[in-house]
């Protein structure tokens, strides 16, 4: 096993309890977003769709960024190009969510609350996209710096999906729109 695969090993135990904790959150919302379709799919609620997505996205990426870092042996091109690939593609996303949301913001969020959900994640996705870069040249003192991205990242799909869990309210009783 090279250095840099046996740097990736000494964070297995992190990447495994993110992973974990990832993975039962996302089954969490998406379980609690089906018993209540009804209310998300409203057009009312657009915001709640947003917030779902946003949250959703940022679990199953801190997930797939887990998963990779599992993979026994990683060397530096199969660490970083599956990072920069998943990393693109969830910046995307996310930029998608803020374009729409600007076209439609809910009047209920402010400023900050807009900042919170989706400016946060894009900042942690970019510095993502940085850290994923720098493994790319070989540098694994990047790897200290992904911590608090992903424990931020985290938190910030957490305290959403809590908030999208107390607005969700009771369960439709009609599958009327």
């Amino acid at each position: 096993m090279d250095n840099f695969a046996q740097i990736v090993e000494s964070w297995h135990d992190f990447y495994h309890v993110i992973g974990d904790a990832s993975a039962a959150l996302m089954g969490l919302l998406f379980v609690s977003l089906s018993l209540n379709v009804c209310v998300v799919t409203r057009k009312a609620n657009a915001d709640l769709r947003l917030l779902a997505i946003q949250t959703f996205i940022s679990y199953l990426s801190a997930l797939m960024f887990a998963v990779i870092f599992l993979i026994p042996n990683q060397g530096i091109m199969g660490l970083g190009l599956p990072m920069l690939g998943i990393d693109v593609t969830v910046l995307y996303v996310t930029v998608m969510r803020i374009v729409e949301t600007q076209r439609n913001r809910p009047l209920t969020w402010g400023k900050g609350s807009f900042a919170f959900r989706f400016a946060a994640p894009l900042i942690c996705f970019v510095a993502i996209l940085i850290i994923a870069a720098s493994i790319l040249m070989g540098n694994t003192s990047i790897l200290y710096w992904f911590v608090p991205v992903i424990i931020v990242l985290f938190w910030i799909a957490s305290i959403n999906a809590w908030e999208l869990l107390l607005r969700l309210g009771k369960p439709c009783k009609d599958a009327s729109r």
